[in-house]
């Protein structure tokens, strides 16, 4: 029978685990715990912002074998490591030493919500159509920073180059008054980068009410938002007035 497997699962797994190691031997003051379910938490919070690499055979992991080599995808790897670990640590979760596997969850709601699909884009460079790496995605909800799920879907967040300048976003249900009922929440994206001209992206998401919660991540149910570009600040942007 045929598995399928993708094989960044073990190389983050095992980087993940050893920089806590790292991190806990240096007496780190920012490292609150590294208990397994913070480990756990970290790792999920890279595997949501690499490409996956899908495997059926051994045959497949051995082609994969560049993809797994390549020294800038180690280095995203590390550094998503560092700010999921940073993340993890700051959030403040009293009982999850306990071993609550759901200390990350909502508690459940007992009446209607409106349930968001995942948010992905892409942020290029406006010249070159290149991904562009470390720019800062602000996701606003009204006006202001939209709430996320849990503390692994980070706002704002940033763009990696092993991430080919991707970035998501999953926002926290709302209460509705009743099943089936429509709404249209208003969004807006904020996106920076040192040395390009930030911009504003907005966008409307048309919902209708739920009688339960989304509480694990479906990728169908998803919005691709339209890809942005970032100018260089001594560039004219032609798509602006």
């Amino acid at each position: 029978m045929l598995n399928i497997h993708n094989v960044m699962e073990e190389q983050v797994i095992t980087r993940v685990n050893e920089l806590y190691d790292q991190v806990k031997a240096r007496g780190t003051p920012w490292l609150s715990c590294d208990c397994k379910n913070c480990r756990l938490d970290t790792i999920c919070f890279v595997l949501n912002r690499l490409q996956p690499h899908y495997v059926v055979s051994g045959r497949g992991v051995t082609h994969n074998g560049e993809v797994l080599g390549d020294s800038q995808l180690a280095a995203d790897v590390d550094k998503l490591a560092i700010e999921g670990m940073r993340l993890v640590s700051s959030a403040k979760r009293p009982y999850h030493q306990a071993g609550n596997k759901n200390a990350f969850m909502m508690p459940e709601f007992n009446q209607p919500v409106f349930n968001f699909p995942t948010f992905m884009g892409n942020i290029l460079d406006g010249s070159s159509f290149e991904p562009l790496a470390d720019a800062t995605i602000l996701l606003k909800q009204e006006g202001s920073a939209a709430e996320m799920m849990d503390v692994t879907w980070s706002n704002p967040c940033k763009t990696f180059a092993a991430t080919k300048g991707s970035y998501t976003f999953w926002v926290k249900p709302v209460l509705a008054k009743n099943e089936e009922e429509n709404r249209l929440f208003r969004f807006s994206l904020e996106v920076s980068a040192e040395g390009y001209t930030p911009i504003t992206y907005a966008f409307s998401v048309p919902l209708v009410s739920e009688c339960f919660d989304r509480r694990e991540l479906n990728s169908t149910y998803s919005l691709k938002i339209q890809d942005l570009f970032l100018f260089h600040g001594d560039i004219e942007n032609d798509m602006e007035d």
